[in-house]
């Protein structure tokens, strides 16, 4: 997990995991120690959680291995890509479920079956519509379509997932961002993957969008402004963030003074989240499958 999304990535996990269901998750932490974080990050760390090398000893009866921001062009150059590699490998013979976030998903494909992810023209973030694949027993209880989350970059085609032995379990449907959460066996293990994010929390767009508005505007010119996600706002609230987005560029204030007027708390207050019980659904059908002892691996 990023920095900057830490704390609150471990919120989402903890309160969906603990409020899908009806036994007491155990859910024990673990983070990559090698990563440079910062002091505060680090505190909680030494305060709150092990490294993933005690995992090797302890296998657990369900994974979750969260997502992070993407820095170098390909998986394999990202400073951690030898840590998160050996995780996977070691989860596909001691881990009997494990459920992989964004980044981690795109991991997988292609660590086991050589399928890079791919750069979108531009970042995909919003609510989208996912269709249910019908007898798939992680959407039992689901409609057939549901909203999901999305934020990244990059994307795993739906195609090569199905080339390469695996099931969709939501796919894009009606949409143009692709497959949400899709599934396979790889040696003794069963993953989900999760190219949306259906633990997001009410306001986690508005909290990413809110970040890159401020990358952009302290950038010099040098960072894109942002696009206001899609599918995820109420129009007056839309309207609020179109308005600070054309006066960025045109009125005469510095960054810091600009940035102090960014609407927050009014976009915030009318946000609804339409993604919350299918986001249940699916873990609730997951650790039903998978047992309670639950370790998150950040």
């Amino acid at each position: 997990m990023p920095d900057s999304a830490f704390a609150a990535t471990e919120d989402q996990f903890r309160q969906l995991a603990g409020s899908s269901h009806e036994n007491r998750v155990e859910l024990e932490l673990y983070t990559f120690t090698e990563i440079p974080r910062t002091e505060r990050i680090t505190a909680l760390i030494q305060a709150r959680y092990r490294s993933v090398d005690a995992l090797w000893a302890h296998p657990p009866e369900a994974m979750i291995v969260t997502g992070t921001e993407p820095v170098r062009p390909r998986l394999c150059e990202e400073p951690y890509w030898p840590h998160l590699a050996r995780l996977l490998e070691w989860a596909a013979d001691s881990v009997p479920t494990t459920m992989l976030s964004c980044l981690a998903a795109h991991a997988f494909t292609l660590l086991f079956d050589d399928l890079e992810r791919t750069p979108r023209e531009s970042k995909c973030s919003g609510v989208f519509a996912g269709a249910v694949s019908a007898g798939h027993p992680l959407v039992n209880g689901l409609p057939e379509l549901v909203s999901i989350p999305h934020s990244r970059f990059n994307e795993v085609a739906e195609a090569d997932l199905v080339l390469a032995g695996y099931e969709i379990a939501i796919s894009s449907g009606p949409s143009p961002v692709g497959w949400s959460v899709a599934t396979c066996r790889r040696g003794a293990g069963d993953f989900v993957l999760c190219q949306g994010h259906p633990e997001y929390e009410t306001l986690s767009l508005l909290r990413e969008y809110r970040r890159d508005v401020r990358r952009s505007l302290f950038s010099d010119g040098k960072r894109p402004y942002p696009r206001v996600p899609e599918g995820y706002l109420p129009a007056e609230a839309e309207a609020m963030l179109e308005a600070f987005a054309q006066r960025a560029p045109v009125v005469d204030l510095g960054p810091d003074e600009l940035w102090q007027q960014f609407p927050y708390d009014e976009v915030a207050r009318c946000i609804r989240n339409t993604w919350a019980e299918t986001a249940a659904v699916l873990y609730r059908n997951w650790l039903d499958r998978a047992g309670v002892a639950l370790p998150l691996a950040a």
